[in-house]
């Protein structure tokens, strides 16, 4: 997925917001059901979506797979405290936890956590040897880990009545 930047606000109007509204019902469907479901031109609905493509509001079109069908019933958050960072360690850090291919989410955080982590497992033992390759790798820097495993998700909302 495409990193999160920042910088001066969008202005989005109703077409706009009403593009992305489709595009995160469905993001698979064409540009033709985008336009008629909005009631815009098609060629409206490219240029717009060009657009909002080039302001990075539009970061990424993915899909959301269930990890328990594939196999890796643990899905995991995992929040770490640190210990003084330097860029040079975070940098480490961050790439090893990018491309470790059971974290499926890595973020940076403000207040008491310094990362939070996805980590997709098929057992408690996967889970634990993973957590122990972090804590072996970076022993200096961590100084606490939390785990919040997820057991069910109720909502995983797509910042439709945000916009």
């Amino acid at each position: 997925m495409a990193e999160i930047t920042h910088g001066e606000k969008v202005k989005l109007d109703s077409k706009d917001k009403a593009i992305l509204e489709q595009l995160q019902e469905n993001a698979r469907q064409s540009i033709a059901e985008v336009a008629k479901n909005t009631k815009l031109p098609r060629d409206v609905v490219v240029y717009r979506i060009k657009k909002l493509e080039k302001n990075k509001v539009i970061r990424a079109y993915h899909t959301l797979l269930n990890s328990s069908k594939l196999g890796y019933p643990l899905y995991i958050w995992v929040l770490f405290v640190c210990n003084n960072i330097t860029t040079e360690e975070e940098s480490r850090f961050i790439k090893f936890l990018k491309d470790h291919k059971n974290i499926i989410y890595v973020s940076k955080c403000s207040g008491k956590y310094d990362f939070s982590i996805g980590i997709c497992a098929r057992d408690y033992e996967q889970y634990d040897g993973i957590i122990r390759e972090i804590r072996l790798k970076f022993p200096r820097i961590i100084r606490d880990i939390e785990t919040v495993p997820t057991t069910q998700e109720y909502k995983f909302d797509w910042m439709v009545d945000l916009i």
